[in-house]
């Protein structure tokens, strides 16, 4: 007799835990939706499906990371509620005793407090992201089929906003961090131009290379002109006496010729005690290097500034969408034969485990 009863106990358990899912719990159709977000700020490919499909970017992820965070926070949650009324939804009859909040409940796990409200809000809600292709799937399950695809179109329209919302937020504290760069960028570069304008008035010359390169000239000629003298000299030598007044003065000019190249050698390769040009020369390309390598970088911040400032302007995030929500013919949950023959293993097993050990009890005693 014992027996039987405790063969009906889990059978009655098993019945009425089958008819709730049957006949009772409530039955929830979900919406899906396949959205992608795509950076308009970024290079696009030259064939544009190949763009609207690009994979493996990194930055698309972390967007839609961002995005599911902010789907699932109290925020969405409000906006959502605000128009389709989730809040009385949940504690309403639409869906069923066990699974209904309510303001008058004294255990916390049914009372509709804003945890609750959010963790029922989740339980409907489905958000998972494909890295391979780079899509959001979004999907919420409610008992009105027709209220799940207007909430799943509301939350990508929100979604969407509020994207470029974070975008242009990020983009404006990026902007002030290149601003206050520009200025510093702009002072270090008017800084080198300076500098190097008053080596050059010191020196008295504009680049010490172009100098050189003319006194270089300057010397061949001078040397081309001293072995022409000097053949001319020593051929007069020949038939004239080197003392006669004309081959003194052309003598002369010779030395004249002689020192003037010695001059001129003594500018280029530098003099005891003076800076010439080619000591000059490397402390020169040194603050040329330094006004150009300035002039580059303060180049690169005025475009990158440019580009933010556009970006702060502009919506350059979007949310694309791959497929529209769906508007579902059949209930999606609960699925009742899975979960009802779920139950049937569970309440097996554990009658099973309670039967070993009433047996064991009974063969200990005995």
């Amino acid at each position: 007799m014992g027996s039987i009863l405790f063969k009906l106990f889990f059978l009655g358990i098993f019945l009425a835990i089958s008819y709730y899912i049957l006949y009772l719990q409530t039955e929830k159709y979900e919406s899906k939706s396949t959205v992608m977000v795509k950076d308009l700020s970024q290079a696009q490919s030259v064939s544009p499906l190949g763009a609207l499909l690009s994979v493996g970017n990194s930055a698309s992820m972390q967007d839609s990371k961002l995005l599911e965070v902010y789907i699932k926070s109290e925020e969405m949650y409000e906006l959502i509620d605000n128009e389709f009324n989730l809040t009385l939804y949940y504690t309403s009859s639409a869906v069923d005793k066990w699974n209904r909040l309510s303001r008058e409940s004294d255990l916390p796990m049914f009372e509709a407090n804003m945890a609750n409200l959010l963790l029922k809000y989740h339980d409907d809600l489905s958000i998972v992201y494909d890295e391979p292709s780079s899509t959001l799937s979004i999907g919420f399950a409610h008992a009105n089929p027709k209220i799940a695809q207007q909430i799943v179109k509301k939350i990508i329209i929100h979604a969407g906003k509020t994207l470029n919302v974070f975008e242009k937020k990020s983009s404006e504290i990026v902007l002030k961090f290149l601003k206050k760069q520009e200025k510093e960028k702009y002072n270090l570069f008017l800084s080198s131009v300076k500098d190097l304008l008053a080596y050059q008035n010191k020196n008295k010359t504009f680049n010490p290379q172009i100098d050189i390169e003319s006194k270089s000239s300057i010397l061949a000629g001078l040397e081309s002109q001293l072995i022409q003298k000097e053949v001319e000299y020593n051929s007069k030598l020949q038939y004239m006496n080197p003392k006669a007044p004309e081959m003194i003065l052309f003598f002369s000019n010779i030395n004249h010729i002689k020192r003037s190249i010695k001059k001129v050698k003594n500018k280029i390769s530098g003099s005891k005690g003076k800076k010439e040009l080619n000591v000059n020369l490397s402390d020169f390309e040194l603050l040329k290097s330094k006004v150009d390598f300035n002039k580059e970088i303060y180049g690169q911040i005025l475009l990158r500034l440019e580009e933010t400032t556009v970006l702060v302007r502009q919506n350059t995030k979007n949310l694309i969408v791959i497929s529209k929500a769906s508007l579902a013919d059949a209930y999606s949950y609960p699925n009742k034969t899975k979960d009802t023959f779920s139950v049937f293993i569970i309440i097996l097993f554990l009658y099973g485990v309670l039967s070993m050990i009433f047996q064991i009890i009974k063969d200990h005693k005995d």
